[in-house]
């Protein structure tokens, strides 16, 4: 698998208001929630330099602290991710843009934690969130969060996949999310594994996302709409195919695959597949082209299910 934990939500922010209230409590609030371990690092002054590049061996920051960077892309359709070191003062200037028409377009934080040297537990991964509005749809918006295996030990333990998963819940609920889904075959970028196997961009998916799933995660967030359109709670119990089925306010449904991540392969996959058919989109995930990482039923076809 990949080795990153990754939770993203896709909300409806058609005012700018939801979009700055939303993006301003997943910056900071959520951020607080699923990385309490990097808070107090934040919060240091003068704030972590970053490497050297004249000097490879100096450290990145105090010892024990939090190495950070931002990544932000202002335009829709402009250069790349433009990056800056973090330091409170970038920090607030950047959520003071958040209600303004030059509210970036995607914001990306990446934090290091550092060790008693200074230098970075983990020179080549950082843990991250960030939200990517889409600039076809601007009423869009994903907010997601990505943890490697070396910097948070989820593998294996449910006890960090069942907070994270918990989180998922709860955000839903506050930022009145259509779907979302915690995995580690998925990238914000790139989106989901079954997007990559039938060639569909998230671009186009997204703004579907309330009444057609982007896949079908270990952990799946499905709004009201896609809950009746695969029979509701009971069906799914039902079926089999599910270790647990939470409803959420507002007729969403949570949905665990099996008791941790890890066990979601095998036969698993499929049962999920087969359960959630009526809100998947068609098209057969080839087995020849099917990577080791990718947790989907191979030759799995939701219009299989569908008739």
């Amino acid at each position: 698998m990949t080795g990153e934990l990754t939770l993203e939500l896709n909300c409806r922010t058609d005012r700018t208001e939801d979009f700055a209230r939303s993006a301003t409590a997943w910056l900071t609030e959520a951020r607080a929630e699923l990385f309490p371990a990097y808070e107090a690092g934040l919060a240091d002054e003068p704030a972590a330099q970053g490497p050297d590049e004249n000097d490879p061996d100096a450290p990145w920051g105090r010892p024990h602290g939090v190495c950070a960077q931002l990544l932000v892309q202002r335009a829709p359709h402009g250069p790349g991710l433009r990056p800056s070191r973090y330091s409170r003062r970038t920090w607030k200037r950047l959520l003071s843009t958040l209600p303004t028409p030059s509210a970036p377009y995607t914001c990306l934080l990446l934090m290091h934690l550092l060790d008693a040297r200074g230098h970075p537990v983990d020179h080549e991964h950082a843990v991250s969130v960030e939200f990517r509005r889409s600039p076809e749809h601007p009423g869009w918006t994903r907010f997601a969060a990505s943890a490697p295996a070396a910097l948070l030990p989820w593998p294996g333990s449910e006890e960090v996949q069942q907070r994270w998963l918990g989180l998922l819940g709860d955000w839903a609920v506050r930022l009145n999310a259509a779907y979302g889904h915690l995995t580690d075959d998925a990238d914000p970028a790139f989106g989901t594994a079954l997007e990559r196997m039938l060639n569909l961009s998230p671009e186009d998916t997204v703004p579907h996302s309330d009444r057609t799933l982007r896949g079908y995660a270990w952990g799946t967030l499905c709004s009201a709409e896609v809950a009746a359109r695969v029979g509701g709670p009971e069906a799914l119990r039902a079926s089999g195919a599910f270790h647990a089925v939470t409803e959420l306010p507002g007729g969403r449904l949570l949905l665990k695959a099996t008791p941790r991540l890890e066990h979601y392969t095998g036969d698993a996959p499929a049962r999920v597949l087969r359960a959630l058919a009526p809100a998947l989109p068609p098209g057969r995930t080839d087995r020849a082209y099917l990577h080791s990482w990718m947790r989907l039923a191979p030759d799995g076809d939701a219009a299989d299910w569908q008739r």
